[in-house]
């Protein structure tokens, strides 16, 4: 962990799991380390250190296993956006509230993008060219496809 203060270097607990491809974050006085690959597989898998205690600590498992992915705290939220799923690059974000200590969908991208990196800008006085402009209608749209596809379809008549 890196002390600007002392201009210095210093070794920390080892995390729990092995990461490669691994997304990192300073949140809320902790240290994440969430997916990456072990070596086997792509990992769903977050933990967090605590300066104070000296430890790693296991958070909730993300929805998609995940390397080589952008990370960004935005709106108090830590967002895992796109990379690398072990079998195709993918196209999913959500996102982690450490206020509950959980997982929620956030809004997919329109492409499929791994090997990324992601910022926040502020002040755009153009934001409104950046926003999806018929993002709610496809999340309605999204919403509806899904609940229709619970419902079996109608009996064939019967002779």
């Amino acid at each position: 962990m890196y002390d600007p203060a002392i201009n210095q270097w210093t070794m920390i607990a080892p995390m729990r799991n092995r990461r490669s491809g691994v997304g990192v974050m300073a949140y809320r006085d902790h240290i994440y380390a969430l997916g990456g690959f072990n070596g086997i597989t792509r990992m769903n898998t977050g933990e967090r250190y605590s300066p104070v205690t000296k430890a790693w600590q296991t958070i909730p498992e993300m929805y998609n296993p995940r390397s080589n992915f952008a990370i960004e705290v935005i709106d108090d939220m830590i967002f895992a956006i796109g990379g690398f799923n072990g079998v195709t690059t993918i196209f999913n974000v959500e996102c982690y509230d450490g206020t509950t200590d959980e997982w929620y969908d956030a809004t997919d991208m329109n492409l499929y993008r791994s090997a990324l990196s992601a910022c926040v800008v502020t002040g755009l006085p153009n934001v409104q060219d950046y926003i999806h402009k018929d993002r709610d209608k496809q999340e309605d749209n999204k919403k509806k496809r899904s609940s229709n596809a619970a419902v079996p379809p109608p009996p064939p008549p019967q002779n």
